[in-house]
């Protein structure tokens, strides 16, 4: 046989044998998406590495007295507007500020004074009905 032969027979052989193509599976890595529980500790020992966030969170939870008297707080103001919307008028003090409501002729008037700075807000309220004079 010639070598051009040869060289053609070779080409021939190679360009003979079929080609397979399979298909392309995705396999998740993270557990969280439905990838290997074995990987968890690696992926979050990568996180924590590339972490730059330096401390933790400066959140502390509330102390269940803290969250008593916030409670309290929350309810008492409800009673006062609850009070005032009827026509009754009232005084609450916290830590944090003071709540005065007024009804005057039908309009809800709420002061609120910050007790650290003086700062003072008042919320007027209109459309009420004056219970404290009987007409209504």
């Amino acid at each position: 046989m010639k070598p051009v032969s040869r060289v053609l027979m070779g080409a021939l052989v190679v360009c003979s044998f079929t080609t397979q193509a399979t298909q392309l599976i995705y396999t998740p890595v993270n557990p969280n998406f439905g990838g290997s529980y074995l990987n968890g500790s690696y992926l979050l020992s990568n996180a924590s590495a590339q972490n730059k966030h330096t401390g933790g969170s400066s959140y502390v939870p509330p102390t269940a007295l803290e969250r008593l008297a916030s409670s309290l707080e929350s309810r008492l103001m409800s009673q006062l507007f609850n009070d005032a919307a009827n026509g009754g008028e009232g005084y609450l003090k916290t830590d944090d500020f003071e709540i005065q409501v007024v009804n005057e002729d039908g309009a809800l008037l709420v002061h609120i004074t910050d007790v650290v700075t003086g700062e003072t807000t008042i919320i007027e309220v209109g459309g009420l009905v004056d219970t404290s004079t009987g007409a209504g």
